[in-house]
């Protein structure tokens, strides 16, 4: 028997263990959840055998909050229970991934099993599987052999690594392992990276690497920023840390409903709702800056989505126009603007009139404005505009009362019927005199003050003052004052709606929320970044980006700074990912051309067929070269196939024809499903996106031709794994004469 079978056997042997203890305890943990449950159901009928008590039934209402809190303990017991079970019928299978020997200085060496969930003996204290979430594990991820250290709750752990090693084990039986060195080996990533895509975004707790564990364990900054390079890893790594700090974090009592992920669209969402459940985690909030503008708006304003504002944009002969709108209007000297118009509006704008009642004077104008600018404990306008008209309006109650006496007694003198019906009726009458002219200086419509902004251009001027403001800013301001409309927004117009209803009224609506996650970085404004601020007060941020991804605008690493000077943290650290796991070497090299004097990507390497770029003399040929190729690419085995357009103008021309012929599904941004099979999407769409087999339609010169085209391209074919065409008719776009 070889040295490799004597250790496998001996591995063997620890896994039958870990599995025979895992197939007891949930053994144990079956009868012990019935056993609870019927304890519960039992406790519910007693509760409810008496029937409902009346209001007035002092002993039975005591009675039945002992019930309560008694329920509420079984509850809480039956589900701990029922997640432990749960924990430890998931690992059954697979109980570990990796190992590794460690000798704390002093001590002797531990054999350290790393799992997804922890597997300890609560008889014996002895733990069998560490959590990989657990301080010691990031010595798996971070350390080779030799001299290693740990941070735990007690401090810093040093010691000595003198072993590392993977397992594959499948359904309980170990089919092999290997020992490894520096970080996880490029064998067991190859094998994980090999694999077709997903429906979903799959864990990679078994091939984290270095710089990634370093950003999912970080802990010490209010704002994190993350840069990586497309097929870097940035959104998974963002889930396995939302698991890290929901492990981390337990007894300080974070849970899911304290995370919150801002996504491009529900599609993304869905896309990534499957990893914290693998992980053993419940999902977490996901909301778009759409869902934002709904919640506080309600149906009182609709506002436009991100993509149609990007479809507008690339289809329009006017796109520079409206490209220049949309940068302008999420710039930082735009949120200077509105924070000036806020000011103005407080000290100038607010028109407060003097109140009466019945023809009597209860509040001067002057005085009601005095009051208001009185401001030491820096409230919000609206909340103060409450306070003030609450104040009248209860004034106006206790005047309604001495009113209706003095009018009973003069009306009953007079003689005649339904003197309650006439009282009445003067009462209501000055009522809704006294009451609309409070409420016509005490409620805020941002819109009207918005549009204002717009339509008077003294305004404008004033709340521009000092700022340097683009070339076309008085174009732009000449335009929304002409096409600003109540009932419908354009998205850019929404996010500064957004941003002044915040800042006007204070409402908080996510007190809850202590950690948030944003992707795509690079396609939010300053703006944005200063809504969410307002959303999101003394909350944490784990910010991922690529600066090569962006659609309408360029950016440079600056954009970070930009964000770290909106959301004003108190201390803040900027990462990079620079590798590249998506995309085969070969594609890998193809895309670092596409990025604008940059650094490319750093390629894994794991080969595969050449990029093709294929020219057709006509449309014909070309839909005819597409539909060969996704039929090629299904007989290789590929399951996920993209057909990549540049707008949702031209996906619907490419669907309409090739439909008849290929069972493609047109993907749309409010998604709630992922499945299998070949997709068809406009650019916008495809991003944090991953496929088999990418074909980009159409690249020739007339459709890929500006310079923010190019990054459209980058976008579009960094979403390949294995296989990446392009096609085109007429000229290629000279962003691929590479």
């Amino acid at each position: 028997m070889s040295d490799y079978e004597v250790v496998l056997k001996a591995e063997q042997v620890y896994l039958d263990k870990v599995t025979e203890f895992l197939n007891e305890q949930i053994s144990l943990g079956g009868d012990a959840v019935d056993e609870q449950k019927r304890n519960l159901i039992a406790l519910r009928r007693e509760m409810w055998a008496g029937g409902v008590p009346a209001v007035d039934d002092y002993d039975r209402n005591i009675e039945l909050t002992q019930y309560h809190t008694m329920e509420r303990i079984e509850t809480s017991q039956y589900e701990h229970k029922l997640g432990k079970l749960e924990k430890y019928k998931r690992v059954l299978d697979k109980p570990y991934f990796g190992r590794f020997d460690f000798t704390e200085e002093g001590e002797s060496t531990e054999a350290v099993y790393i799992g997804y969930q922890n597997v300890m003996n609560d008889d014996t204290y002895e733990v069998m599987v560490y959590d990989w979430r657990a301080p010691i594990a990031s010595m798996f991820y971070r350390n080779e052999l030799g001299p290693a250290s740990y941070e735990a709750p007690c401090g810093e752990i040093r010691g000595e690594v003198s072993l590392k090693r993977q397992y594959e084990i499948e359904k309980g039986k170990l089919d092999y392992f290997f020992d490894c060195s520096l970080t996880i080996t490029d064998d067991m990533l190859k094998e994980a990276l090999g694999n077709n895509a997903s429906t979903y975004m799959k864990n990679i707790v078994e091939t984290i690497q270095k710089e990634q564990d370093m950003i999912i364990r970080n802990k010490g900054n209010d704002v994190l920023i993350v840069q990586g390079v497309a097929g870097s890893g940035k959104t998974s790594i963002a889930m396995h840390r939302i698991a890290f700090l929901l492990y981390e974090r337990m007894a300080e009592g974070l849970t899911s409903d304290n995370i919150m992920i801002i996504s491009p669209n529900h599609l993304f969402g869905e896309y990534v709702s499957t990893v914290l459940p693998e992980l053993g985690e419940e999902n977490v909030k996901y909301s778009t800056m759409e869902d934002f503008f709904e919640t506080y708006f309600k149906q009182s304003i609709r506002m436009r989505s991100r993509s149609s504002q990007l479809e507008y944009m690339i289809t329009n002969k006017n796109r520079k126009a409206i490209r220049n709108t949309i940068r302008f209007k999420g710039s930082s000297q735009f949120v200077h603007m509105l924070d000036r118009l806020i000011d103005i509006y407080e000290k100038e704008l607010i028109q407060f009139k003097d109140v009466y009642y019945a023809e009597e004077l209860i509040a001067d104008a002057k005085s009601l404005k005095k009051n208001f600018l009185d401001n030491p404990i820096n409230m919000a306008v609206g909340r103060r505009l409450d306070r003030i008209q609450n104040r009248l309006e209860k004034k106006l109650r206790e005047l309604e009362k001495a009113k209706r006496k003095e009018l009973f007694k003069m009306l009953k003198g007079e003689g005649g019927y339904d003197v309650d019906e006439k009282v009445n009726e003067k009462l209501n009458s000055y009522r809704d005199q006294t009451l609309g002219t409070i409420r016509s200086f005490t409620k805020v419509n941002c819109f009207r003050l918005y549009e204002k902004l717009f339509k008077d251009e003294s305004l404008f001027n004033r709340a521009a003052s000092g700022l340097n403001l683009p070339k076309s800013s008085d174009s732009i301001r000449t335009f929304t004052a002409k096409s600003l409309r109540a009932d419908l927004v354009t998205y850019e117009d929404g996010m500064a709606l957004l941003y002044l209803k915040l800042k006007l009224e204070g409402e908080r609506l996510y007190p809850q929320i202590k950690q948030v996650l944003i992707d795509e970085a690079q396609d939010y404004y300053p703006l944005q970044y200063k809504v969410l601020g307002e959303i999101f007060k003394g909350t944490q941020y784990t910010i991922l980006g690529d600066i090569g991804q962006t659609i309408e605008k360029s950016e440079t690493e600056d954009l970070y700074d930009e964000v770290i000077r909106c959301l004003e943290p108190k201390n803040a650290l900027k990462l990079s990912l620079t590798k590249s796991y998506r995309s085969s070497y070969e594609i890998s090299l193809f895309t670092s051309k596409l990025r604008d004097g940059e650094v490319g990507a750093i390629a894994f390497e794991r080969h595969e067929e050449v990029p093709v770029i294929a020219e057709h003399e006509n449309e014909a040929q070309e839909l005819e070269w597409i539909e060969d190729r996704v039929k090629t690419y299904q007989k290789e085995g590929y399951e996920t196939i993209a057909i990549i357009c540049k707008s949702q103008k031209q996906v619907n021309h490419v669907y309409s024809k090739l439909s008849r012929k290929l069972d493609i599904h047109q993907l749309n941004p409010e998604e709630e499903g992922y499945q299998k099979g070949i997709h068809i999407m406009p650019v916008y769409m495809a991003k944090g996106l991953e496929y088999d087999a990418v074909i980009v339609y159409e690249v020739n010169e007339v459709n890929y031709d500006e310079p923010e085209d190019k990054q459209l391209l980058y976008i579009a074919c960094t979403r390949a794994l294995h296989r990446l065409a392009l096609c085109h008719t007429g000229e290629v776009s000279h962003f691929l004469k590479i």
